[in-house]
C-alpha cells in the first residue's frame, strides 16, 4: 500500500472514532443528569458540553415558599 492512501485513512479512521467517542461521552453525561434530576432536560442542557446546571430543587418545588 501507498503512505499517500494510508496516512488519510487512518487519519479518517481515528476522527471518525473521536467524533464517535465524543458524543457517546455527551450522551452519557445528559444521561447521568437526567437521572439526577429526575425529570427530561431536553431543553435544558448545553449542547456542546452535555452540562444542564441541574441544582438540588426540583421543578415541582421552584416559586414555592
Amino acid at each position: 500500500m501507498d503512505a499517500d492512501f494510508l496516512i488519510p485513512a487512518i487519519g479518517g479512521i481515528v476522527a471518525l472514532v473521536a467524533a464517535i467517542w465524543y458524543y457517546a461521552a455527551i450522551g452519557t453525561r445528559i444521561s447521568s443528569q437526567e437521572k439526577e434530576a429526575g425529570r427530561d432536560l431536553t431543553y435544558e442542557t448545553n449542547p456542546f458540553t452535555g452540562d444542564a446546571g441541574v441544582s438540588n430543587e426540583s421543578s415541582t418545588t421552584k416559586g414555592t415558599s
